[in-house]
């Protein structure tokens, strides 16, 4: 059982700035690095907060209220499995953003929508729906294109049928937009990384 002074409550846009590693009780989170996304957490996800030149690339920003609980001290060689676990999702991460930017802007918005779809949508009968945690601003900053473009493209989306009309994002059909972009980027990567 966790105790008391181990769960960590953060307002949004607040950061974790104390290394370890942490469940996500309620909340979303964004890994970043550059200002870039990485990915996004959610509820029952594990994130690890590391201390070394690494570490201090990366922040872990609050997108809504946070519950966080840190995880309790293991056994030395399981702690450093489960690290060597979350540092491997980290890199295959980093190399999907860099691979990320040699594709089209309209590509990469699709795509962008589609990862966030996987990590913290809400499925709901046949659809995706992106929880409000991403500004225009921010979106367009993560797509490198003015915010303006970003306009032009969302309504070409709900245009073409991807995108319900309305606030907020809400992925049509998400079986086909994880049959046309889910996989983009992956099949991109060349090379695979794998546990020394």
């Amino acid at each position: 059982m966790y105790e008391l002074n181990e769960m960590l409550h953060l307002k949004k846009h607040d950061k974790i700035t104390n290394p370890g590693d942490y469940i996500v009780l309620k909340g979303y989170m964004a890994c970043k690095t550059a200002k870039q996304l990485v990915y996004f957490a959610k509820q029952g996800d594990t994130i690890l907060v590391m201390d070394n030149f690494c570490g201090e690339m990366l922040e872990f920003e609050a997108k809504t209220e946070v519950l966080l609980v840190k995880m309790p001290k293991e056994e030395p060689f399981m702690l450093a499995r489960r690290k060597d676990d979350l540092q491997l999702k980290l890199i295959e991460a980093l190399i999907e953003r860099v691979q990320f930017f040699s594709i089209p802007a309209k590509e990469r918005m699709y795509v962008l929508l589609c990862q966030v779809g996987k990590e913290i949508g809400i499925q709901a009968g046949d659809d995706c729906y992106i929880p409000s945690v991403m500004t225009q601003r921010e979106m367009g900053a993560y797509i490198s294109c003015t915010r303006e473009y970003l306009c032009v493209m969302r309504k070409n989306l709900i245009e073409e049928g991807w995108l319900g009309e309305g606030r907020g994002w809400k992925l049509l059909n998400w079986e086909r937009w994880n049959q046309q972009w889910g996989e983009v980027i992956a099949e991109s990567v060349p090379v695979q990384i794998t546990q020394l």
